[in-house]
């Protein structure tokens, strides 16, 4: 029996399975630097080993084998059956990172949460065998329904901007080099204002964010709500017949300011940094 290929076969699932232990703790350390294993590697390295340890078990019945075998692969059975249990559905959902757009280098990303918790988008960069992922994240609110139709890193700029028009359509200009967004402030000003003309926010279920390069001052949407991130935070959000704009305060009252639609006028990131400007040169005198 020691010769026939199905005893071969259990052999071998048991030893590759011990094999790869010790190559998933040198992976599971090397995540731990702050990298992702592209394709998942890690993922699929601890699915195939506890699928060798269900399987190897029900291949040797009716085999002859010595008993230190037998109660190994017993042992490695129950070992692998219970952590399956728990650890598979959270291999191939929550501990593994998709790919939902590249350019070059550089890809986006997204990482699920637990239960309905929100996906995580991030930008990271390929380096051989790993995705090392970058500073920088975007809010989408679409669940695995993705449509990025614009991906696009300009390293020489120091700059990514993209476009997604899926059931939440978003729209972001992001600095990946502060030193080379801000030399090329003209261009990318022009391509804020561009892209938000071409998908326009404030409706339901939209975000966005851009980063002007001249003082990095960030504008962010979500819904009706817009967010401006300066020296001082406000919260500008469309009511419809006005525009309600949350100034910044010592106290715990924040004061809340409401103005007509005709004095400001579409609340896109130039229109809102302009504004904003004006507002805190009236409040300085």
């Amino acid at each position: 029996m020691s010769d026939s290929l199905r005893y071969k076969i259990v052999l071998w699932m048991m030893w590759v399975q011990i094999a790869l232990l010790p190559i998933i703790v040198v992976m599971i350390n090397v995540t731990n630097s702050g990298v992702m294993w592209r394709w998942n590697l890690l993922n699929w390295m601890m699915v195939g080993g506890y699928i060798l340890g269900l399987l190897a078990l029900p291949a040797s019945r009716g085999l002859e084998k010595p008993g230190l075998l037998k109660w190994w692969l017993r042992i490695d059975f129950w070992f692998s059956l219970i952590p399956a249990v728990i650890a598979l559905p959270l291999l191939f959902y929550v501990g593994r990172h998709y790919i939902d757009a590249e350019d070059g280098d550089y890809v986006l990303y997204h990482t699920r949460g637990l239960m309905m918790a929100a996906p995580h988008y991030g930008l990271g960069k390929k380096e051989g065998l790993f995705i090392r992922p970058m500073s920088k994240s975007v809010r989408i609110n679409d669940y695995d329904n993705v449509k990025i139709e614009c991906f696009k890193v300009d390293a020489q700029k120091g700059f990514m901007y993209g476009l997604e028009r899926g059931v939440s359509p978003a729209t972001w200009v992001l600095p990946i080099d502060s030193a080379k967004y801000h030399n090329h402030a003209k261009e990318i000003t022009a391509l804020i204002d561009s892209l938000y003309q071409l998908q326009p926010l404030l409706i339901s279920q939209s975000c966005g964010a851009f980063v002007f390069p001249d003082d990095f001052v960030e504008i962010s949407y979500f819904e009706k709500q817009v967010t401006y991130g300066g020296s001082a935070s406000y919260d500008i959000e469309d009511q419809g017949d006005c525009i309600a704009v949350k100034t910044p305060d010592g106290y715990l009252i924040v004061p809340r300011l409401k103005f007509t639609q005709d004095s400001i006028g579409e609340l896109s990131p130039k229109v809102v940094k302009a504004f904003i400007k004006r507002l805190e040169n009236r409040n300085s005198k």
